[in-house]
């Protein structure tokens, strides 16, 4: 359990209702904590985290979950996290010291059919605080793999050109 950046007044009693703390909205934005709350206590608690600028939304206890009113556990991957500033949110927090960058999960480009070569993509930041991440796209053909390394803006213009190109090929001319 962690304390947020705000105060949840709990009694210590049994908790009987569990509230979604979400940085933005709640069908929208980042899910951040959950915190728990006794019969008596709800809407403080609910009031405490929409004063601090969050959403709270009602949820449904998990069954077996033993928690104590003014619990709160906060996500590894949320914004409040306490290694937030020193890893983005996308970052998969193996290693990055070591690397000396942070990186998100490698996917693979796969269409379940055989390929001339074989593509991944992923996030890319180097650990220096004013960092801006890049994708980087590995095209790997027999043995020999190339990386190129995409800003966010040319990585957004791909796609649009990607798109359009794609949909090109539905369209035949008579």
């Amino acid at each position: 359990m962690a304390n947020l950046p705000f105060v949840i007044d709990g009694c210590g009693e049994p908790a009987a209702v569990r509230i979604e703390v979400y940085s933005g909205s709640s069908d929208g934005g980042s899910l951040d904590a959950v915190a728990y709350a006794c019969a008596d206590h709800p809407e403080p608690a609910a009031d405490a985290i929409t004063a601090a600028g969050f959403t709270a939304a009602a949820a449904a206890s998990v069954p077996g979950v033993e928690r104590k009113c003014g619990d709160v556990h906060v996500f590894a991957t949320g914004t409040l996290a306490t290694d937030w500033p020193l890893h983005p949110r996308w970052c998969d927090r193996s290693g990055c010291p070591q690397r000396g960058e942070h990186r998100s999960r490698v996917t693979d480009v796969d269409t379940n059919r055989s390929e001339a070569s074989i593509l991944t993509v992923g996030l890319v930041q180097t650990t220096h605080p004013a960092a801006e991440p890049v994708v980087a796209l590995t095209a790997t053909v027999s043995t020999t793999a190339h990386r190129v390394v995409l800003s966010i803006g040319q990585a957004r213009v791909l796609r649009y050109r990607l798109s359009a190109l794609t949909d090109a090929t539905k369209y035949r001319q008579r």
